[in-house]
């Protein structure tokens, strides 16, 4: 009996580091709909409708978002803190973010914006991580 105790806590931190690693890096997930693009000549102005979902057990602070540009060179178009995130719950925002016509027409062709997000949960560090943004239900082609 004295063997099995200190077993089964072996097995309890295992299972639970197992269960955070399997969760690090998919806190959030994200949904997006494009509700406006106005081109600018080399670059294009797009309003994002985006849904960000919280899948932890703690509320979360979102700090800032920002959109990969996979153009050489480009700086992630960002902007600053806009949402918290209650326990398993999502929040949606329109934003709106300068890219390059490449990004764009990319997206047109099917490809996934690609989100900077950093957060913070309660009481935590902040963290950032990059969420491919899969289209919503209400995704109206631009």
């Amino acid at each position: 009996m004295k063997r099995f105790f200190p077993i089964l806590a072996s097995a309890i931190l295992l299972l639970a580091a197992a269960a955070a690693a399997q969760t690090a890096g998919n806190e959030v997930t994200g949904f997006y709909s494009v509700r406006q693009a106005t081109d600018l000549g080399t670059m294009v102005r797009v309003t994002l409708h985006i849904r960000l979902v919280n899948n932890t057990p703690q509320e979360l602070s979102i700090l800032r978002v920002a959109v990969q540009d996979r153009a050489q060179g480009a700086q992630p178009a960002g902007t600053s803190a806009w949402a918290r995130l209650e326990q398993r719950q999502g929040a949606s925002v329109d934003q709106q973010f300068v890219i390059s016509k490449a990004e764009y027409a990319r997206w047109k062709r099917g490809g996934q914006p690609v989100l900077q997000v950093a957060f913070q949960p309660d009481g935590g560090r902040e963290l950032l991580r990059t969420i491919p943004l899969k289209p919503s239900r209400d995704r109206r082609p631009q």
